[in-house]
This record gives structure tokens, C-alpha cells and sequence, in this order.
């Protein structure tokens, strides 16, 4: 697998023993993920520069005030595109959607409302980006490799505009309200125990980074939680009887004119 010789383990008791073991089994990665997201990124540094990295980059986005400062936008968001599935005419594709959903969310966290205008640029380089990452790392056109490179060099470019348009504004004394910093803006603030500030590098290979793992596994997650939802009615009712959970499902449908069928709620790929 990814050009070495490989073991592939599923009982939970053996994938338990791997995870566990730290002293026995390293991390490791394709030669393609690390090269694409980054040397700067928790791939491609050592342990000790990584649980560096994690602890000053995580605290500004972890806990419930970083999560409350973003909320009327994730529900904003996520509104408007149901009321857009209902009244589609078409069978939605679940996963491409909430992917969607999940993209503009983050971006909208990382970087603000500001980069709205290039949102759908955003989105295609990322998806150029993401096809390339378990692939092997051959850089010749034709490959996934080459184009997720390219894919890589553009969302840098737009990354470092962003950078040094943040850095002009705060040599211009222009300060953004606390509660509505982007996590572009709180990294730039972040500092090591010695003093010293991320470099542009890391700062954009940190997103980069936080990109990948935020958005796929939040959609996949929402994806496979909805399916089981499906699937179990009854969890679903616990769900909507959850305290500070409220949704009139029949109002929803009478404001759309239709109820939509199984295959409008979720159309899975086989």
C-alpha cells in the first residue's frame, strides 16, 4: 500500500493494540498526505514540534466560546440549505451536500465572511487537494498527485494574500472585534513559550491542515448520524424530544408544499 509492504488489521481487539501502543507502532503517513499538506502541518514536523503546535493552535478554536462566536452562522447556513434541498427538484446527493455545508462552515470559521467572493475557487482547489492525498506521489501530469500539487501551490496563493492583507490591517492599528475573530486572525496572534509568533508557513499550513480534517470528517460524520437516524425512527424521536432540541417537522413541510420522499432526504452511493 502507497508503494511499501503492508499489514492490514480489523478486529477491534488487534486496531486497539496498534492505536495503543505508541513505543511499538509510529504514526506514519503516504509520502503524498505529508507533501500536500504541508511541512509546516502536524504531519510533517516531530512529535515534540507537534504537541508544540497542537497546544498553541487548538486553544483558540477548543471549547464553547470559540464554538459561540460561529453558531448563528452554522445555523444560518444550514437553514438555508435544507429549505434549498426541499424545494429542489431533484434527488440530492447527501454526502456532496453536506460537504457543502461543512466547507462553507469552516471557511467561514478560518477566514470570515470576507472571502465569500472566492468561495466557489476555494472549494474546487480543495477538492482538487483532497483527490490527491492517499494517492501515490508521483508528480507527473495525468496523476492525482500532479494536479492536487497545483491545487496546492493556488490555495497558497489565496492563503497569503489573506495573510498579508491581516498584516497590513494590524500595521494599520486596525483591530476586528474579540468576539468576531476568524481563526486566521487568532493564529496570527499566538505566541510560543518563548515569544516567538507562527510564520506565514505555518499559519497556512495549519489551516490547511485543520481544512482536511474539519470538513471531511464533519461530513461524513453528519452523513452517516442522518442515515442511522433514518434507519431508526425511534432514535430520532429521542433525538427531537432532546432538551433545547426543537424542530416542527410538519411546519417545515406546509412552508415547502411538499413532504419529500426518502430518496429527497438522502441518496447514497453504492
Amino acid at each position: 500500500m502507497f508503494g511499501n509492504p503492508s499489514i492490514i488489521v480489523t478486529k477491534a481487539e488487534t486496531c486497539r493494540r496498534v492505536l495503543m501502543d505508541d513505543e511499538r507502532f509510529k504514526q506514519g503517513w503516504p509520502k503524498s498526505t505529508c507533501e500536500l499538506l504541508g511541512r509546516k502541518s502536524f504531519l510533517g514536523v516531530s512529535e515534540d514540534e507537534r504537541k508544540r503546535l497542537r497546544r498553541v493552535t487548538a486553544a483558540p478554536i477548543n471549547g464553547h466560546k470559540a464554538l459561540s462566536m460561529y453558531q448563528e452562522y452554522i445555523t444560518d447556513i444550514v437553514v438555508n440549505s435544507l429549505d434549498e434541498w426541499a424545494k429542489a427538484e431533484r434527488a440530492v446527493e447527501f454526502l456532496t451536500e453536506v460537504r457543502r455545508i461543512t466547507f462553507k462552515i469552516i471557511i467561514y470559521i478560518f477566514l470570515g465572511r470576507e472571502i465569500d467572493p472566492m468561495m466557489k475557487t476555494l472549494e474546487e482547489e480543495y477538492v482538487n487537494l483532497n483527490q490527491g492525498l492517499r494517492s501515490m506521489a508521483i508528480d507527473l501530469p495525468g496523476f492525482a498527485f500532479h494536479k492536487s500539487l497545483k491545487a496546492r501551490l493556488k490555495l497558497i496563493k489565496i492563503l497569503q494574500a489573506v495573510v498579508d492583507e491581516r498584516r497590513a490591517r494590524k500595521r494599520n492599528d486596525w483591530e476586528s472585534d474579540d468576539e468576531k475573530k476568524d481563526m486566521m486572525e487568532l493564529l496570527m496572534e499566538v505566541e510560543y513559550e518563548n515569544g516567538e509568533k507562527l510564520e506565514d508557513e505555518e499559519i497556512i499550513d495549519v489551516i490547511l491542515m485543520y481544512l482536511n480534517a474539519g470538513h471531511e470528517s464533519s461530513a461524513h460524520a453528519t452523513m452517516w448520524a442522518t442515515l442511522f437516524l433514518h434507519q431508526h425512527p425511534e432514535c430520532l424521536h429521542k433525538a427531537k424530544m432532546y432538551p433545547g432540541c426543537y424542530f416542527d417537522e410538519n411546519a417545515f413541510f406546509r412552508k415547502n408544499k411538499r413532504r419529500l420522499s426518502d430518496e429527497d432526504h438522502l441518496q447514497r452511493k453504492d
